[in-house]
């Protein structure tokens, strides 16, 4: 075969196959086409961006999706249901059809004159599709539809989806995002704020009222407690008439944010009276009524945002640590799983326990920075008191050290307590003094391990001699001498 018709068949068979998987493998297989014919619409519930639903003597609802989350348009929207939603998209494009459709026929006879519903469908490409819901077909257990002119009659049709009460479409939810996607809290009571951010590096940190630590178990609880609230009704309430169930102002105002976008405005009121262990709330200005499980995370002061623990790390992300107090100085680096010291292996527990003491210590108090001057750490001549030690500690992935530094001012003597400054957190924290002598004691053993002389190695060739057990005596077999 000549270059020239290799290279024509080549050029062929890379059309074919370009043919095949940019344009034949996306067209629908027969089986699929026989479905759709069998169908009033052919609709992909993906493509579809929102629903018009009009019904006499009941509320219209306009549903629309918006960032994968279903919401009600107009002056009473808010969240809707997804399933409800999800669930009336999918029926509405698998509306099998009984026998042909025709496009000659008396819409009054079918009661589509007045249809007892009317849907239309918006697709993402801003095309729609209008179907009207009619009466019952006689015998033939169907309904009779009207979609672009053409008459069907349709089984299973969803009249009792389209027919729902207004509120039956809302999402009973109080969030309805998942807590995993929030990264930003903001909960205000009166004229206290308190904002917390979900930090990139993992975890949660405060930004006020006070930038520091957050606790990451309290505020996952409390995200967890939001989203398990559910609303059992929502009450028809006038603007004047917020007032009188605490929701003009409102107690207590939260606000959920994904990135920039906010993702729920919920605000919380007063009791209802006739209901125990229920309250007025409201959704994005919904009003509902709700149980009251997460008010008492709500109803926690600024010390329960705030992290308890001097330094919550991982200790097992650790790869260096440095201790400085007075003349002692000693440290220690993890290669590949093992601690070393100036090259030399120290045993990994002694660093381990400095550390893990570190991670547990719990604090007693916060000191802001202008109440310094109460523990005797007050700068002198615009000069910041000296610490008596301080460790650095740096993580995997790290660029900067976490650094600790040690205070024993002779105003915590009294308390057997020090103070210590953390880098990333504002306010002075004041521990258990015996944090501090821990921790030195630990920096000791560590810095012993790293000056003790290495094990004598044997000489080559040289077995290592290892003493042998001790012979027991065999006993005599000699009869007893006589007594004589």
């Amino acid at each position: 075969m000549s270059t020239r018709k290799l290279l024509i068949l080549t050029v062929v068979f890379f059309a074919l196959l370009a043919f095949v998987v940019l344009w034949e493998r996306h067209q629908p297989t027969s089986e699929e086409r026989a479905k759709a014919k069998k169908r009033l619409l052919d609709l992909d519930a993906k493509e579809v961006a929102g629903l018009v639903v009009e019904r006499p003597d009941l509320p219209g609802v306009e549903l629309s999706r918006r960032g994968g989350l279903w919401i009600l348009v107009g002056p009473k929207g808010g969240a809707a249901d997804a399933v409800t939603a999800d669930g009336l998209v999918s029926d509405l494009v698998r509306l099998d059809l009984l026998g042909e459709t025709r496009e000659t026929f008396d819409p009054k006879e079918y009661g589509l004159d007045a249809p007892k519903a009317r849907v239309t469908i918006r697709m993402q490409d801003g095309s729609s599709k209008t179907v009207l819901f009619g009466e019952a077909i006689p015998g033939a257990d169907a309904t009779a539809v009207a979609e672009g002119g053409r008459l069907g009659s349709v089984k299973f049709a969803p009249i009792a989806q389209l027919t729902k009460p207004y509120d039956e479409y809302r999402s009973k939810n109080l969030v309805d995002v998942s807590t995993a996607d929030v990264t930003r809290v903001t909960v205000a009571r009166g004229p206290n704020r308190v904002v917390a951010a979900r930090d990139p590096a993992g975890g949660w940190r405060l930004e006020q009222p006070v930038k520091d630590l957050a606790s990451g178990t309290f505020v996952d609880q409390l995200l967890a407690d939001l989203a398990g609230v559910r609303a059992t009704e929502f009450p028809p309430v006038a603007p004047a008439d917020l007032s009188r169930i605490g929701l003009a102002p409102p107690g207590t105002e939260v606000v959920l944010e994904k990135g920039s976008e906010v993702v729920a405005r919920l605000a919380f009121g007063a009791a209802k009276a006739d209901a125990t262990g229920k309250l007025f709330a409201s959704r994005d200005g919904v009003v509902m009524v709700i149980d009251d499980r997460a008010q008492e995370s709500l109803g926690k002061e600024l010390s329960a945002f705030r992290e308890a623990r001097l330094l919550p790390i991982d200790t097992w992300l650790v790869t260096r640590v440095v201790f400085e107090g007075g003349s002692l100085r000693s440290g220690a680096e993890k290669l590949e799983g093992i601690w070393r010291t100036a090259g030399r292996e120290v045993e990994g527990r002694i660093a381990e326990d400095l550390l893990e003491r570190l991670s547990r210590a719990e604090i007693r108090r916060f000191v802001a920075t202008k109440d310094l001057a109460t523990i005797g750490l007050a700068p002198v001549r615009r000069k910041k008191p000296v610490p008596t030690g301080s460790v650095e500690i740096l993580l995997e992935r790290s660029k900067e050290p976490i650094r600790v530094d040690f205070h024993a001012p002779a105003a915590l003597a009294g308390e057997k307590a020090v103070a210590a400054q953390v880098s990333g957190r504002g306010d002075a924290l004041v521990v258990d003094g015996a944090v501090w002598e821990d921790v030195r004691s630990f920096a000791s053993r560590l810095k012993t391990a790293a000056s003790a002389p290495p094990a004598k190695e044997p000489a080559p060739g040289e077995r290592a001699r290892v003493p042998s057990p001790p012979v027991p005596e065999t006993p005599s077999t000699s009869p007893p001498a006589s007594g004589k």
